[in-house]
């Protein structure tokens, strides 16, 4: 048997993917064994990347859960008070699951770093609405959000980006 590229040369050695005789000077070592130049070329690259467009669903997806998400929040926050944190959890979680989905799956702490972001702002959403008057429900649901000291919401916008970020990273 000799050599598919140095034709002069005899060789044993054969290509472990193709089976092609190749001789020490063209034989590749790799982690497997033994290939021919040709099937020891590197793959292309298994870097997936989110394509654009699938970024802006992404970024639109986000910013839409998370205002839903705070609304809801906003309405239910008074009556389960004491619960707000779990909710406030579970709000972020719901975001970090849409934006997992709006991008096909797709994992990256970029990624990861919006939904929290998301998750967060929707906590301050409904104060939002009430700074703009167009919160039209239960006054006194709204009033008592508003009313809660800082600490608190940012309690609950940490829980709410915690919940986003172990959907996503």
């Amino acid at each position: 048997m000799y050599c598919v590229n140095h034709p002069s040369v005899e060789t044993l050695v054969t290509c472990s993917a193709c089976g092609a005789p190749i001789c020490p000077d063209c034989m590749v070592e790799t982690p497997v064994a033994a290939k021919c130049p040709n099937c020891a070329k590197m793959p292309r690259s298994s870097l997936v990347r989110l394509k654009p467009d699938r970024l802006v669903l992404t970024v639109i997806i986000g910013l839409a859960a998370a205002a839903i998400g705070g609304f809801m929040f906003g309405l239910f926050v008074s009556a389960l008070s004491f619960f707000a944190i779990i909710i406030a959890f579970g709000l972020g979680a719901g975001v970090g699951e849409a934006v997992s989905r709006a991008s096909g799956r797709f994992r990256d702490l970029r990624l990861a770093a919006w939904a929290s972001a998301c998750a967060a702002l929707g906590i301050l959403f409904p104060f939002f609405l009430k700074g703009f008057a167009v919160y039209g429900l239960s006054s006194p649901t709204v009033d008592y959000v508003i009313a809660i000291g800082g600490v608190w919401k940012l309690l609950w916008m940490a829980a709410a980006a915690y919940g986003a970020w172990q959907r996503n990273a």
